[in-house]
């Protein structure tokens, strides 16, 4: 049994290969025929080109380890705007482009990255390349203004910092004015305490004669002597005594204004280190930059020629196989 089944297979497989053998000229006609019509219309069709161009989207602010890196714009954004047409309304006007001339534009943000790359596909490459070339000199140009004001922004803040800095100084050259008239005037009262602390000695070396004076002589003028001497010592010890209060009262003074001092150099330290970050984040200003001007593809993305004609070819081949096989069906059973 299965001797006869595989017997019929091998008859029935015959049949087909005879069928095809027969209808070869009508097989390779659809064959020959479908490839080189595919190929005819892939050579009339015009080439399409494929011309793309790539920004990177600069920064105005460096990430810290306070804070994250700000970009001028962030791709997700300035994508939604192309998409939008917000820059081609601009193009077509700086182009003199109608609208029904417009290519379709694709744009996108590879993930992770701060790039965006716009891509036009044409039968017209240089007109493509002006669209693309226009349209990254308009991004460039509002990143630029925005750059510009962060900029502007910067310098403003370093000339107020440096403006209050020069008061600040002044401050300090003021106060160390003050402190040494303070000097000065504890200097005088210091001379004047010596001076006055000689008198006291004096004074006392004259009470003390007095005194010894009394002891053999009590009369109305010793006395009296005596009397006026202790109270002119007295007198000079007071006297003493408020000098070296107003010096103590001058010290503290001179110390109040050495912690004022000390305040206005830590302000200075403080605004000079504001003035240094603001340099820097002045530096680190990343301007937009196109990484990949608007190049056109060396070769046509489309007709694709060699693979239209392989298909219509191998569709050919599957239309002549059917057709021989309805026609020698036709033929049987007419």
């Amino acid at each position: 049994m299965m001797q006869e089944e595989n017997l019929k297979d091998e008859i029935n497989l015959m049949d087909y290969v005879k069928v095809i053998l027969k209808r070869k000229k009508l097989i390779l006609s659809w064959f020959l025929g479908l490839a080189i019509i595919a190929g005819i219309f892939s050579f009339l069709m015009p080439n399409v080109y494929k011309i793309s161009t790539s920004l990177e989207i600069g920064r105005i602010e460096k990430a810290t380890e306070i804070a994250q890196e700000q970009l001028i714009e962030s791709p997700v954004q300035l994508v939604s705007k192309i998409e939008g047409d917000v820059y081609g309304i601009r193009t077509r006007d700086e182009l003199n482009i109608s609208e029904l001339e417009w290519p379709k534009i694709k744009v996108e943000n590879p993930n992770g990255t701060e790039l965006v790359r716009i891509i036009i596909e044409s039968k017209e490459p240089e007109k493509a390349k002006d669209i693309l070339g226009k349209m990254n000199d308009l991004i460039s140009e509002d990143h630029q203004n925005i750059i510009d004001s962060k900029k502007e922004l910067l310098e403003k803040n370093i000339g107020t910092a440096e403006e209050k800095i020069g008061l600040t100084e002044s401050n300090i050259v003021n106060i160390n004015s003050k402190i040494s008239a303070l000097d000065e005037d504890i200097l005088r009262i210091e001379n004047k305490i010596n001076y006055l602390e000689e008198e006291k000695t004096n004074l006392e070396g004259k009470v003390n004669a007095i005194e010894k004076v009394l002891v053999y002589e009590q009369t109305p003028g010793t006395q009296f002597a005596l009397f006026d001497a202790k109270e002119k010592l007295a007198a000079k010890k007071q006297e003493i005594e408020n000098l070296f209060l107003q010096i103590n009262s001058l010290k503290k003074d001179k110390e109040n204004f050495k912690i004022d001092i000390n305040s206005y150099e830590s302000s200075i330290a403080s605004l000079n280190a504001d003035i240094n970050s603001l340099k820097v984040s002045l530096k680190e200003l990343g301007y937009t930059k196109v990484i990949k001007s608007p190049t056109v593809s060396e070769t046509p993305i489309s007709p694709k020629k060699k693979l239209n004609i392989v298909i219509a070819g191998i569709l050919g081949l599957f239309i002549g196989v059917f057709w021989a096989f309805g026609k020698e069906w036709w033929e049987q059973n007419k």
